[in-house]
């Protein structure tokens, strides 16, 4: 066995180390009471407030959706996308982001008829799970470009928001409204579409000439439910972009009533 002489603890001291401190606690538990002692307590305890379980009403689809549409115009009427934007896209964004504020007032009696109160303030969770990376990643980068590119991911995401509450809205009067103002994102995401790439050709999904898919107007029968990824931001050390991926809202940002 090798010993380092540096270090004066050998394994047969710590063992025998550990055995003296073994027999001390004998001794120690020998002398003790029947009972241990117990900690001393200070001031009363109240009790543990229990949280109450959210449902997912029509009203709280609602609210989340005027959250998701908060957001997006928060983001593409901010600055880190208005110092940047094409000459060309900026009247379009611009017409989205209106629209997207269109939408949380037009929302808004929607949920105080149903007795709740409207929300007009970006999804909070969702800002924390990739909103503000989106932000960070426009002004780091400062790609006018990636305007397109995040616009097209986020009219896409809220296309999906809609989509996928429908399937979870219960009074068909709210059903159909929401089916238009899913369809009207989804016509948005087809005309950011076409200003990535442009005429017939970028009508459906195709590739390129490096084997790489395009972006069409019109990717799929349906509209996609899992995650929307887009790449923006500045390049790494080997070309590559950083990749955003939005997911529609979930149970942890969801806009209950509480």
């Amino acid at each position: 066995m090798t010993t380092d002489k540096k270090n004066p603890v050998s394994r047969r001291t710590l063992l025998r180390s550990g055995g003296a401190v073994l027999a001390s606690g004998v001794v120690l538990a020998a002398c003790g009471g029947a009972k241990g002692n117990t900690v001393t307590r200070i001031g009363e305890g109240g009790e543990p407030t229990v949280l109450p379980d959210g449902e997912v009403s029509d009203v709280v689809l609602l609210r989340t959706a005027q959250s998701v549409e908060a957001m997006i115009a928060s983001i593409l009427g901010g600055t880190a996308v208005t110092s940047i934007v094409p000459a060309d896209a900026a009247p379009v964004i611009a017409a989205f982001v209106s629209a997207h504020e269109r939408h949380v007032a037009e929302i808004a009696p929607l949920v105080t008829a149903r007795g709740a109160a409207p929300v007009d303030e970006p999804n909070a969770q969702l800002m924390t799970a990739y909103g503000n990376t989106i932000v960070e990643l426009l002004t780091e980068g400062k790609e006018p470009a990636d305007v397109l590119t995040t616009a097209l991911g986020l009219e896409t995401l809220m296309a999906a928001t809609y989509q996928y509450s429908l399937s979870l809205t219960v009074e068909p009067a709210l059903r159909a409204q929401m089916m238009q103002l899913g369809a009207q994102a989804s016509r948005r995401a087809a005309v950011v579409a076409q200003l990535i790439n442009p005429g017939t050709s970028g009508f459906a999904p195709g590739v390129d000439a490096d084997g790489a898919a395009t972006v069409a107007a019109l990717p799929a029968a349906f509209g996609p439910l899992n995650a929307v990824q887009i790449q923006i931001g500045p390049k790494n050390d080997v070309g590559a972009r950083t990749t955003v991926l939005m997911d529609t809202p979930s149970l942890n940002s969801l806009m209950y009533i509480l």
